[in-house]
């Protein structure tokens, strides 16, 4: 039996880490302030067939001008130790340019997963280093952003549950019931707008209206059954506390408020069935 099977078969350990957990994951990695925008989400689960953990996940890109439209991301699954500290022990091939990326707005979404061996847990973080270039030829030029998440422990089971619609199906199809308990007539939290204004409002690069549209759409996923993997709960638990703070459509003119964009543009990938170990589209 391996470890995690271990793990998983005793209900008050497990319930013990994903209090851990939860306290890790109060928000993905970020950069509040730095330039590029990055949001960074790592993903661990057991894959039963194998016996093996999948490490996956997404890294949201808003480039810091439109002159800056290359750049390569390395992402690594690093393991710690009290003795060597963390190490690069599974490493993804870097990517350059719009190479296995998603679009999502101005934002390019890089997914990622690796099927690989279990590793220790209580140590195990992804490493995320974004390079930008003025010009493919001359790395100086570029931005460089790290970031870090800590894991717990794996989830136990990779097989995601239901399905995901976009914000136009729960904003604009007609006839379309949402999960109970959530009303089209609620206030959308300081917006003074309800939820269904805020689904007809054009975004005219707004990225409160670009978030809360990605958001609402996830919120509604979420409750009509679909789940959801612990990179894209956190990402919703950052939005949710940053609209509940106060937060107000004018807050985020034009060029402003970029990482509530890659935020979006994370959630757009989930709600679109394109994020990594997330459920499908529905066939609608």
């Amino acid at each position: 039996m391996s470890y995690l099977a271990a793990f998983c078969r005793s209900p008050m350990r497990l319930a013990v880490a994903m209090m851990a957990i939860a306290a890790i994951h109060a928000s993905p990695a970020l950069a509040q302030t730095a330039k590029p925008a990055v949001t960074s989400t790592l993903d661990v689960c057991e894959d039963s067939a194998t016996g093996n953990w999948r490490y996956s996940g997404v890294v949201s890109v808003l480039p810091p001008s439109t002159t800056q439209t290359s750049y390569s991301v390395d992402y690594a699954v690093q393991n710690g130790t009290e003795r060597t500290g963390y190490q690069d022990v599974y490493k993804v091939n870097t990517l350059s340019g719009t190479d296995g990326a998603l679009s999502s707005g101005d934002v390019r979404v890089v997914p990622f997963s690796i099927n690989a061996a279990p590793l220790t847990l209580g140590s195990l973080r992804n490493a995320v280093r974004v390079q930008f270039y003025a010009q493919s030829t001359d790395p100086k030029l570029g931005a460089l952003f790290t970031a870090e998440n800590d894991v717990l422990a794996p989830v136990c089971g990779c097989g995601p549950k239901g399905c995901t619609r976009t914000q136009g199906y729960w904003g604009n199809k007609p006839g379309v019931v949402w999960p109970n308990g959530w009303y089209r007539e609620m206030n959308f939290y300081s917006s003074g707008l309800t939820w269904q204004q805020i689904l007809d409002t054009p975004p005219r690069g707004n990225a409160y209206i670009i978030l809360a549209d990605q958001f609402i759409a996830a919120v509604l996923n979420r409750n009509a059954g679909a789940s959801a993997p612990q990179g894209v709960q956190d990402v919703m638990a950052a939005a949710r506390d940053w609209f509940a703070s106060g937060t107000t459509l004018q807050t985020c003119s034009p060029g402003t408020c970029e990482l509530q964009k890659t935020w979006a543009a994370t959630l757009d990938v989930y709600n679109n069935g394109n994020y990594p170990g997330g459920p499908p589209h529905c066939p609608d």
